[in-house]
């Protein structure tokens, strides 16, 4: 594997600075978005005792007792809530593309506090602002995972702004369609990996994201992320310290035209010698209002005025790829954890 490294890119002379310094953030990550839909982020504001807390709790919950995990086992009716166990989930399925399920377990919560009435009421609204279900132990996990929430809803709102800058789009132009989101955080654990894969078998399978971005921490060990280019070749992820990646779905591509790419990215078994070791990423998914119709942005229309898609509105994209990750009927825990 050729070791390569994302751009990476300061952004606080955006969240803090005037417009020239905006603008000067603003041709960077267009750059990165055009070149490889991935960058590294710095500047983002986001404190580290942030960080270090939610992958202590993290770790913590996930050493539970599986009968204790499954306690708050993810609603068959309900996407993005409670945990998932290993097995549970092939991301490569989004894709169309048979695989053993992924290595890896997983928590997932999205939006709180919210008055649940008119917009979030809507029958469409369901499946995006379904209550949140939370473990017992450890005893602080819900409130430092809020916390966490609230502070990377926040720095996802400004990248918004950021990227409406870069797209020669009015800073507010986003505003109006990501004001209620959708948005998800889904904490991640690769456990160590006491016997060998199966064939074709990764911590992730090879997939997009969904959404308009996902700002991800994850852990620097091998067995980690990885981005493909271009011209097909995988490239290894290795975040600069206090780094945040960021990265656009499928949403921003097809708002853009296909000028930013969401691109395919996969997290790879470790090597035999690191096989013991466990791994937490911790990825924020950011979303658009639930009823926010996706189109292309007037920056981007073709020569001839022409868009690549036709409008579509976001609930209807984002559920039907994220049913396809989930494995097919008939597989029970017992079977996989035998």
């Amino acid at each position: 594997m050729r070791h390569e490294e994302l751009p990476v890119i300061d952004i606080e002379p955006f969240r803090l600075g005037n417009n020239s310094a905006k603008k000067s953030v603003a041709q960077q990550v267009d750059e990165a978005l055009c070149t490889t839909g991935f960058m590294s982020i710095v500047g983002h504001g986001i404190s580290e005792k942030l960080i270090k807390r939610a992958r202590e709790a993290a770790l913590e919950f996930f050493t539970l007792d599986l009968v204790e995990k499954m306690k708050i086992a993810n609603p068959p009716e309900h996407m993005s809530r409670g945990y998932n166990w290993v097995g549970n989930r092939s991301l490569a399925y989004t894709l169309g593309e048979e695989t053993p399920p992924d290595l890896q377990e997983g928590f997932a919560f999205g939006p709180f506090d919210f008055d649940r009435s008119g917009y979030y009421a809507q029958p469409e609204a369901a499946s995006f602002f379904a209550p949140n279900v939370w473990p017992k132990q450890p005893s602080n996990f819900r409130s430092i995972f809020e916390d966490y929430y609230l502070e990377l809803s926040s720095l996802a709102q400004k990248i918004m702004c950021l990227f409406a800058v870069a797209l020669d789009l009015p800073e507010v132009y986003f505003n109006d369609k990501t004001d209620k989101p959708t948005s998800v955080v889904r904490i991640v654990h690769y456990p160590a990996q006491d016997t060998a894969p199966l064939d074709n078998q990764l911590r992730a399978g090879a997939h997009t994201d969904y959404g308009t971005l996902t700002i991800l921490y994850g852990d620097d060990t091998p067995g980690g992320l990885q981005v493909r280019l271009r011209n097909g070749r995988w490239i290894d992820v290795h975040p600069t310290p206090e780094a945040l990646i960021c990265n656009v779905g499928d949403l921003m591509a097809r708002w853009t035209n296909d000028r930013w790419i969401s691109n395919l990215h996969r997290v790879v078994n470790p090597p035999s010698r690191h096989a013991s070791a466990n791994r937490i990423a911790i990825p924020f998914f950011h979303n658009t209002n639930h009823d926010a119709l996706i189109e292309c942005v007037p920056s981007c229309l073709g020569t001839d005025g022409t868009a690549k898609y036709p409008p579509v509105l976001f609930s209807d994209l984002y559920l039907k790829k994220q049913t396809k990750a989930e494995r097919k009927p008939g597989l029970t825990v017992g079977k996989l954890h035998e």
